[in-house]
């Protein structure tokens, strides 16, 4: 069976992180967040797919060519979740495909057991998961009947971006699944709908938690005198100079630097090729591919954009805030654009621009 794999949404909850590149491209502890949605569907038997997106998704192809599936990226033709679906549906020839969103952090498992009550019940089969914040965000259901009914709000029950479908061109994707005679399961296990900045702390915190036990590369150059602790990764060609100390739950991606005497606190993940400055401490923070963290310079609950350079010194101001929608506290540092130079001791606002 294929899989249609939706990566072309304009990102608008997550700006300005997605104003050049897709959500679905952001790398959240060493994979980008469309990796996840595709692993779980090849670990479910998926072997090939067909990803739509936009031209913010030009990298894609780099960041997910080493996948062990075919696939065939193509690029969105009309506007919209329900032209997605109808650009992506005319590549299926068989009378069912798998229909998963891109933007979705969660266990394989997930996967695993849409297919298995497909294969069970032979019929259109629907994942569902629980919701608790920003409800109005979701695409929620009620279950009348024995039948799904997406409504716009009075529910906690929310779609969960993995669907088994005939393949049909659709007017009204929430239309149709209310029309269908379909199976669903209720998943109750961690998933995050990549929608905001705070989906993208609390998708680092569930990915992190998923694993258990260190790794440390044997091609990682680690000081004898740094301190790494419980649960954490730190990738091949990585360097942890002298007294650093890495608190776990944590990730340090492939070509990462971590400087003398820095503190890498529980739940940060530090990408590819990012740097953190020396006497540096970096607490619940995501820090993107490329980025700089200058010495000195304190950061939680933040996220670093791509190639972003924050200079010396420079500090978040982790407040409570209104402006967070779906986090299981307001609490939240600053958004650091990609690409965007931050002068040496700044006291970053929420939301940072220059």
């Amino acid at each position: 069976m294929k899989a249609v794999v939706l990566a072309g949404g304009k990102g608008e909850g997550l700006l300005p992180l997605t104003k050049d590149q897709q959500k679905e491209l952001i790398s959240v502890a060493g994979k980008p967040v469309i990796r996840y949605v595709l692993d779980g569907l090849v670990s479910a038997g998926i072997t090939d797919f067909v990803i739509v997106t936009s031209d913010k998704g030009r990298d894609l192809d780099k960041e997910i060519g080493d996948l062990n599936a075919g696939y065939e990226i193509v690029y969105q033709k009309e506007a919209g979740i329900d032209g997605a679906i109808r650009t992506g549906v005319s590549r299926i020839s068989d009378n069912y495909y798998v229909l998963a969103f891109g933007d979705i952090i969660t266990s394989k498992q997930l996967y695993s057991s849409l297919m298995s009550l497909f294969y069970t019940n032979g019929k259109p089969s629907i994942s569902l998961t629980p919701v608790s914040e920003g409800l109005n965000t979701y695409g929620l259901v009620e279950l009348r009947d024995g039948k799904i009914r997406v409504v716009d709000s009075g529910s906690t029950l929310a779609l969960a971006g993995a669907y088994v479908l005939p393949a049909e061109m659709v007017e009204s994707f929430e239309s149709y699944l209310s029309s269908l005679d379909s199976s669903y399961f209720v998943w109750s296990g961690a998933w995050v709908d990549i929608g905001f900045p705070e989906d993208l702390l609390v998708a680092v915190q569930n990915v992190l938690d998923e694993r258990k036990g260190s790794f440390v590369s044997d091609e990682a150059k680690v000081s004898t005198s740094a301190v790494i602790g419980k649960n954490v990764v730190v990738e091949e060609s990585a360097t942890v100079e002298e007294y650093a100390v890495i608190k776990g739950p944590a990730y340090i991606g492939k070509g990462a630097y971590i400087g003398n005497f820095s503190l890498v606190r529980s739940y940060s993940s530090i990408e590819r090729n990012a740097v953190i400055g020396a006497y540096s401490e970096i607490s619940h923070t995501l820090v993107e591919p490329n980025a700089e963290v200058g010495s000195k310079s304190y950061l939680t609950y933040s996220i670093v954009g791509s190639k972003a350079k924050v200079g010396a010194g420079a500090i978040t101001e982790s407040t409570f805030t209104g402006k967070i929608i779906r986090g299981r506290s307001n609490k939240f540092g600053s958004i650091i654009p990609p690409n965007e130079i931050v002068p040496h001791g700044t006291v970053v606002k929420p939301f940072y621009s220059s």
